[in-house]
């Protein structure tokens, strides 16, 4: 094996902020997240088990979040509407290091216009593409200020909706490496790269 070349799968996260013209402001560029939870890896132990199985969700309860007898629910649900910050990439303020366990983000932003706010736009999926060396699937979201007053965003993390919203699941939370400061009617944008690399 050749040394220095990544291995395995990869999550990249990036943090660009827009004007309300669209100039950026700030770009963190992609860096590395190290950021998957233990729900990340039970979902995928769960799916290739076939075997029911529950997980801590974002209210600290018992949950189901694979089901391998209910062909009707759906599993892994990431592409959130407009306004939703039930499930989807979310951010927060908190800034506690993330722990294999956490299960929620520290100080979630939710949905307003009013302090500990700011207004969700659509997820996005992209395709699975080959891009150079490696294969990229894209999630992304834009967040939009608000509020009046400057955001300091430190943390993100990406919210499954399991079985239209009757369970939600955190399997990545990411304290930024450099808080990002969203001043008002601006706009945040996170982007999640997972990345494969043969």
């Amino acid at each position: 094996m050749k040394k220095g070349k990544p291995a395995g799968v990869q999550l990249l996260v990036r943090a660009v902020v827009r004007d309300p013209d669209g100039k950026i402001i700030t770009d963190t560029e992609r860096k590395p997240a190290k950021s998957f939870l233990i729900q990340f890896l039970e979902f995928i132990a769960f799916m290739i088990l076939g075997e029911s199985a529950l997980a801590t969700a974002t209210d600290g309860t018992e949950d189901v979040f694979y089901s391998s007898i209910q062909t009707s629910i759906k599993h892994f649900n990431i592409k959130a509407p407009l306004y939703e910050d039930g499930y989807g990439i979310v951010v927060g303020t908190g800034d506690t290091a993330a722990t294999n366990t956490d299960y929620v983000l520290e100080t979630q932003l939710t949905e307003g216009v009013g302090a500990g706010n700011i207004t969700h736009g659509e997820g996005v999926v992209g395709a699975a593409a080959v891009v150079g060396a490696n294969v990229d699937l894209e999630i992304l979201r834009a967040f939009t200020n608000s509020t009046g007053s400057l955001i300091t965003v430190k943390e993100a993390g990406v919210y499954v909706e399991i079985n239209d919203m009757a369970y939600i699941h955190c399997i990545v939370r990411d304290v930024l490496g450099a808080e990002v400061e969203v001043p008002d009617k601006c706009s945040l944008t996170v982007i999640y790269t997972v990345r494969t690399t043969v």
